[in-house]
C-alpha cells in the first residue's frame, strides 16, 4: 500500500493522538487485524514511500527509540535490508529493552542480517534518506537531553527526513516542537491524521504530510469521533448563488468602521475585498483625514462623513459590519468602538478592534472574533507562547470566552465555537505580509451573507483566502502582496458549486 498525500486526498477529520491510540488496536481486532499486521503494515507502507518519493534511494539510515515507533522503523529496514539496500541502523534505546511486536519487529531486523550502529561507526556522506523512528504520539513533556542530541544532529545532516507517522519531538495534539523537534522532509502519519501536523509550527517541521489507513482507516473513522474538522475544496460549504432579477441592495449591504490617520490602508483593502466577493454595497466609516485615500482608484466605496446621524443609519440598514481594520487605539477610536458596538447586529471584530475589546471585555453570541496570536494573547491576557503552544485550546477559549466565533489566523488557522474545531489547510507563506488579515475580514464580511451559517462563512472565506494566495504563489511567495489577490477572489467566488 503506497500512503497518500494529503493535498490530493485531504481528510475531513483530524483525531487527538489518543484517540487513535486508544481505539486503533480495537478497531484492528473488530477487522480481525492482530496488532503485529498493523505494525507490519506501517514498515511497509513507509518503505513503499520510501522508494517512491526517493527513487535513487540506495542508503538510509533508520534512527530508532524504545516505542512502537521504533518497531515501524525496524520493519521499513528489513525490508530495505531485503530489497538490497544499505542500510544502518542506530537506536537511541538499548534494543534489549524492545517490548512485544517493536520486540518481534527487532528479532526479525536481526535474523535477515540486520545490525545496529553508533553513529561514530557510520558513513554519513553515504546516507541518501534518514527515517526517523526515534519518538512517536506519545510525547507530552520535552525531549530528554539524549533524544533531544539525536534529533539536532539528524536535523544537521544533508540527507532529507521521512519521518513515521509524526516528527519525533513534535506534539501530536498541538503542533508544537517539545524543546526539539526533527524538521523532516516528509512525514507519513498512520491510520489517521493527527490534528498537531497541520496548524502551528508543525508546517515547519512535517515536509509533506501522507497518510497510510493500514486497512483500518475507515472503520476508525465510523468508530471514532472527534471535535476537530479539517476544511479542504472537498468539503467547502456553497456560496448562495446570485439571483437572476437581484439588485444592488439584494446583494448586502457592507459597512466597515477603521482606518484611522496611520492605517487607512486597512480599511481600503478590506473594503475591496468585500466588493470583490460580492457585497452589493460597501460603506467605509474611516478619520476624516483619510477618506480621499481610501477612496482613491475605488469609486464603489462609499464614506460615511457623518459619525452621528449618518453613522447610525448605515450601522441600521447594513447586512454586514466590520469593526477593526486600521481604527488605531486612540480617543477617535474609543469612540467609534463603543458606537458600533451599541448595535445588535452581527459584527467582524479584527486589529485595533480586538486590541479595544481585550481592555474592555465583553461577551455576545453573533459576533466573529479574528485574532493573529498577538492579539489572542492579549485577549487571554496572556503570551503569544502560551497561545502557540495550544493553538485549540487558544481558539476555544477566546470563543468560550467573548462568544461568536473564533478565527484563530496563521499557519493552519483554526475555527472555533468553542467546542468544535475546524483547521484550515489553504495558504501559504507568502501570506507573511501586511494586509492580508484585513483582506480576510472584508472576504467574511461579504460571504456571510451569501453563506448558510456564520460558521459556513468562517470556513469559506478563510479557505478561499488561502486558496487566492496559493494561487498567487505561481508567482513566488516572496513579495506577494495583499492586493495581489483582489482579482483571484472574485474568480474563487464565481467558480461552480
Amino acid at each position: 500500500m503506497l500512503p497518500v498525500n494529503i493535498n490530493t486526498s485531504i481528510p475531513q477529520h483530524a483525531y487527538r493522538a489518543e484517540t487513535v491510540r486508544d481505539n486503533e488496536l480495537a478497531v484492528a481486532e473488530k477487522l480481525g487485524v492482530l496488532s503485529m499486521q498493523l505494525m507490519q503494515y506501517a514498515g511497509e507502507s513507509a518503505f513503499n514511500l520510501l522508494r517512491h518519493r526517493y527513487p535513487h534511494a540506495k542508503t538510509i539510515l533508520v534512527v530508532c527509540g524504545s516505542g512502537n515507533n521504533a518497531g515501524d522503523g525496524l520493519i521499513l529496514a528489513r525490508l530495505a535490508i531485503e530489497a538490497n539496500f544499505h542500510v544502518y541502523v542506530h537506536s537511541v534505546a538499548n534494543p534489549d529493552n524492545l517490548r512485544s511486536d517493536a520486540k518481534r519487529a527487532c528479532q526479525q531486523f536481526i535474523q535477515h542480517g540486520g545490525q545496529f550502529h553508533k553513529f561514530n561507526d557510520i558513513d554519513v556522506s553515504r546516507i541518501d534518506v534518514i527515517i526517523d523512528g526515534l519518538l512517536g504520539t506519545g510525547i507530552t513533556g520535552n525531549v530528554r537531553e539524549n533524544y533531544r542530541y539525536v534529533i539536532e544532529l539528524m536535523n544537521q545532516l544533508p540527507a532529507p527526513i521521512l519521518a513515521l507517522d509524526i516528527p519525533s519531538g513534535l506534539h501530536a495534539n498541538t503542533g508544537m516542537p517539545m524543546g526539539s523537534a526533527v524538521v523532516a522532509d516528509a512525514t507519513v502519519t498512520f491510520v489517521a491524521l493527527k490534528q498537531g501536523l497541520l496548524t502551528g509550527l508543525a508546517v515547519d517541521h512535517c515536509g509533506e504530510v501522507f497518510i497510510s489507513g493500514l486497512g483500518i482507516k475507515e472503520a476508525f473513522e465510523k468508530s471514532c469521533s472527534d471535535n476537530v474538522g479539517v476544511i479542504s475544496l472537498l468539503n467547502l460549504p456553497q456560496l448562495k448563488p446570485r439571483a437572476g432579477s437581484s439588485h444592488k441592495g439584494d446583494s448586502g449591504r457592507v459597512l466597515l468602521v477603521g482606518g484611522n490617520v496611520s492605517t487607512p490602508g486597512a480599511i481600503k483593502l478590506a473594503a475591496e475585498a468585500s466588493l470583490r466577493c460580492g457585497a452589493g454595497l460597501v460603506s467605509v466609516a474611516c478619520h476624516p483625514d483619510c477618506g480621499a485615500m481610501v477612496l482613491a482608484n475605488r469609486p464603489e466605496i462609499m464614506r460615511v462623513t457623518d459619525f452621528d446621524t449618518q453613522l447610525q443609519e448605515h450601522l441600521s440598514s447594513s447586512d454586514s459590519i466590520v469593526l477593526g481594520p486600521g481604527l488605531g487605539l486612540d480617543a477617535w477610536a474609543q469612540e467609534l468602538f463603543v458606537k458600533v458596538l451599541s448595535t445588535e447586529k452581527p459584527i467582524i471584530v479584527d486589529g485595533d478592534g480586538l486590541g479595544l475589546l481585550a481592555a474592555h471585555p465583553q461577551s455576545r453570541d453573533n459576533w466573529i472574533l479574528t485574532p493573529h496570536p498577538k492579539e489572542a494573547a492579549r485577549l487571554l491576557n496572556t503570551s503569544v507562547d502560551k497561545i502557540m503552544s495550544d493553538r485549540f485550546e487558544a481558539a476555544k477559549s477566546i470563543a468560550l470566552q467573548y462568544g461568536g466565533i473564533c478565527v484563530l489566523k496563521g499557519a493552519g488557522t483554526l475555527i472555533s465555537d468553542g467546542n468544535h474545531v475546524l483547521i484550515n489547510t489553504s495558504g501559504n507563506p507568502g501570506m507573511a505580509s501586511g494586509g492580508m488579515g484585513d483582506l480576510l475580514t472584508g472576504i467574511l464580511a461579504a460571504l456571510r451573507l451569501q453563506s448558510a451559517s456564520e460558521c459556513d462563512a468562517c470556513c469559506a472565506s478563510v479557505f478561499i483566502h488561502g486558496q487566492a494566495a496559493d494561487i498567487a504563489s505561481e508567482n513566488g511567495i516572496k513579495g506577494m502582496l495583499a492586493s495581489d489577490l483582489l482579482p483571484i477572489l472574485r474568480q474563487l467566488v464565481n467558480r461552480p458549486g
